[in-house]
């Protein structure tokens, strides 16, 4: 029996977001992936602090501030405190206290009684903006309100759907990202939602009326996650890749999808060390020194991951 820490709900099942008040449930792997996200946004903002640039975070799938853990009965930081707090962090490690802060956050929550319980967690954080509607409708609208012909302050986004994202993650809204000067993007990826919904594609042309809408519903969520220049191609690819390489080409045919804007791309699997991760965080940037700052960040959490998982290997 699940229960909400913060309402007291109850359910026979753990859901992903109390239906009673909002409160988001952390995930499997929910903590190693904000700990990748606070151990990049602290360093982040100090460099940007030290050369006295302004800057945004920005989390586009902002969810409810506090979150209630996946094991315990606790409420732990989600993105939006981790981001607010980075100016502490910063705070705590700058030497000159002097410069100026320049940082700034904007969250971006669709949940009417999620954003409720976002407003709460924030509040006595400074530079804090909080908006309620669709990402894809309103974070170009927020990148186009900060940036000026002259002025193009640095904006690192964060988005960390549930699923595919309820309203999907369009790709068209991730290259009207990346199409920006001055910007980095910490995705979450749900491969076994993409994976489940590919999976339906062989039924397109089904005599059965029922199997053949929900393949063409499932066609067009794909349409709009991987762009309509993409699709028909991975249509046709679908059916020819090997059982045991499709989630490998999933992953490959949407990361194609980002090249060419960026320099840089990373991913991670979720839990880190798992042979079949659940999701994929993907981070893309043009900065050579952000590249290097993130890949030691993987490379340590790969490192934990891998001493996580021997519990589970028999000894010879």
């Amino acid at each position: 029996m699940w229960r909400c820490i913060n309402c007291g709900n109850e359910a026979s099942e753990r859901p992903i977001t109390c239906i009673k008040c909002g409160l988001v449930q952390a995930g499997i792997g929910t903590e190693e992936k904000y700990t990748i996200l606070e151990e990049y946004c602290t360093p982040l903002s100090l460099i940007m602090r030290n050369n006295n640039l302004d800057h945004y975070l920005i989390d586009a799938c902002a969810g409810s501030g506090k979150v209630q853990a996946h094991d315990r009965q606790e409420l732990i930081d989600g993105s939006p405190l981790i981001m607010a707090k980075t100016q502490e962090r910063v705070e705590e490690k700058i030497r000159n206290k002097s410069r100026r802060k320049h940082a700034q956050s904007i969250f971006i929550e669709i949940n009417p009684k999620t954003h409720d319980i976002l407003t709460a967690s924030l509040q006595g954080y400074p530079n804090c903006e909080i908006i309620r509607g669709d990402c894809n409708q309103l974070l170009p609208n927020v990148l186009d309100r900060i940036e000026s012909d002259i002025w193009k302050p640095f904006c690192f986004i964060y988005i960390d759907p549930f699923g595919l994202g309820d309203p999907v993650i369009k790709m068209e809204t991730l290259k009207g990202v990346l199409e920006r000067e001055y910007t980095e993007l910490l995705l979450h990826l749900n491969l076994d939602a993409y994976i489940r919904s590919a999976g339906n594609l062989v039924n397109l042309d089904s005599p059965d009326d029922r199997k053949k809408k929900l393949a063409k519903s499932h066609y067009d969520t794909l349409e709009l996650v991987l762009g309509s220049d993409q699709i028909e191609d991975f249509c046709s690819s679908w059916p020819r890749w090997p059982r045991g390489m499709k989630e490998r080409q999933c992953l490959n045919y949407y990361l194609a999808g980002l090249e060419g804007f960026y320099t840089y791309i990373q991913h991670i699997g979720i839990p880190v060390g798992s042979r079949r991760p659940v999701y994929y965080l993907i981070f893309t940037t043009r900065n050579k020194t952000g590249n290097n700052i993130m890949d030691r960040i993987m490379q340590k959490a790969r490192r934990k991951g891998a001493v996580s998982l021997k519990r589970w290997f028999r000894k010879n």
